[in-house]
């Protein structure tokens, strides 16, 4: 084997070692699933009032169930993204046709073909397909909510009080603001082999390794609607003050879900011409960690493509039928999409750019809503109850769960570069289009391959 050839391995090697030797060292005591949970429905808790432990309301203010709800349905469209990202097309860049009369195999495609989305054609009989792709998502906002700026804004009612109802207690009607700022980012390291059964049939393999961080800060205030400012000593944080901010964040590294893969080519056309694919992914990642989703996904695809001169359009229709999940959520259905073009600019250059996506199935979603919270302020009155002033209003944007599909929607631009022999160079960028979700950042792609 060439020297060239080693390369594959060796880095593949390398990535083994870097993801999965540090995992230990980075163990958690907190599951990174739990960290938005704990934060928002354990961790705003109140000064207890030691000289009258009857009047102590340092555990009164829970979470309304949408609030509740929030951090398993942000954990939800975090892990159904980091576990089920497109790991590359099933196929490499070379494509061969195994010719009977002199018993070797002839290159029959001047494209590398794309990188995210499919094309019909197969590797060839006996041809082979090793390599690795990196990708670093960083995600910046959540249904079209900044992250990282504190504009996740929940807001907690006291114990009793009710949505739209006047309080019966006036204390009651304080409400405490958490604001939410949260940095999460992946990395994933797929190698993946492929290998050409028949002229016409090609089955492969994907193992990603990931690393997940995540860090939360939730920036907690008394809002002291009924209790300010005669009776500020009801509710305050363990310091004395009315703000508080509470952190936690780690991080966790292995294996995601591997992914086993099949393509038939149905029908001859000059580009490829018609094919059917399958996916087979396997619940392998840790779900407690977002490392996978612990359901098993079966994913059916038709693949068209075809030659027009230089230009090499190609489409994909596929749908994903998932079947289990963990203790906090279960996989939905998906309807799978891409379309695109690849041009070979170069004997050694391919350009690629494709439009991919899925659509999530009753996934769930949380979107703002306004929410009325009432109050009256209390103004003391020597030897008897306070005096309450009218009843006013508070009008907030409150995330609430809805039911709804989920639709994620990505632009891959970028080409592939041969350099010498069967190896293959690639990069490209991937662009969220869609506004709903998790949203990431331009997400960097850089990948090698070699077939033999």
């Amino acid at each position: 084997m060439p020297p060239h050839r080693h390369v594959p391995f060796a880095a593949a090697l390398a990535a083994l070692v870097l993801l999965s030797v540090p995992t230990a060292a980075r163990a958690q005591s907190t599951p990174l699933p739990s960290i938005l949970v704990e934060l928002l429905t354990h961790d705003i808790v109140l000064q207890p009032n030691l000289a009258n432990p009857a009047l102590s309301h340092e555990a009164h203010f829970i979470p309304g169930v949408d609030t509740k709800e929030a951090p398993y349905l942000f954990n939800q469209s975090l892990v159904s993204q980091i576990s089920t990202f497109p790991l590359g097309a099933s196929t490499g860049g070379f494509s061969y046709r195994f010719d009977s009369e002199t018993g070797a195999p002839v290159r029959v495609s001047d494209s590398f073909g794309p990188a995210f989305a499919e094309r019909a054609r197969t590797l060839g009989r006996r041809q082979w397909e090793l390599g690795f792709n990196y990708q670093r998502v960083s995600y910046n906002r959540f249904e079209g909510t900044d992250l990282e700026s504190g504009d996740l804004t929940f807001y907690i009612r006291h114990e009793n009080a009710e949505p739209g109802q006047v309080p019966s207690v006036f204390f009651e009607g304080d409400v405490v603001r958490a604001d939410l700022s949260l940095k999460v980012r992946t990395d994933t390291f797929a190698f993946f082999g492929n290998v050409g059964v028949t002229d016409r049939l090609d089955i492969g393999v994907a193992v990603p390794l990931v690393r997940v961080e995540m860090n939360a800060n939730l920036h907690a205030s008394i809002l002291r609607f009924s209790t300010s400012p005669n009776f500020t000593q009801i509710h305050r944080f363990s310091d004395g003050s009315s703000e508080r901010t509470l952190s936690r964040g780690g991080s966790a590294t292995g294996i995601g879900d591997v992914l086993v893969r099949a393509k038939f080519r149905v029908l001859d056309a000059p580009g490829g011409g018609l094919a059917a694919g399958l996916d087979i992914r396997l619940p392998t990642g840790d779900e407690e960690n977002l490392l996978g989703t612990g359901a098993t996904q079966v994913k059916i695809a038709a693949i068209g493509s075809v030659s027009a001169g230089r230009l090499s359009p190609h489409m994909n229709i596929g749908y994903t039928f998932s079947n289990g999940g963990n203790t906090w959520m279960n996989m939905t259905d998906e309807f799978n999409y891409a379309a695109g073009i690849d041009v070979p600019v170069h004997p050694k250059v391919t350009v690629a750019a494709d439009l991919f996506g899925r659509t999530l199935r009753d996934f769930g979603r949380l979107r703002l809503v306004d929410d009325r919270f009432l109050y009256q302020v209390a103004t003391p009155v020597p030897g008897g109850s306070p005096s309450l002033g009218p009843v006013q209003e508070f009008v907030a944007p409150q995330f609430q769960a809805q039911a709804g599909n989920l639709n994620l929607a990505y632009v891959a631009l970028g080409g592939k570069v041969n350099p010498w022999g069967n190896l293959l160079l690639s990069a490209h960028v991937l662009i969220p289009v869609s506004n709903s979700g998790l949203r990431a950042r331009p997400i960097p792609v850089i990948g090698m391959d070699v077939a033999f």
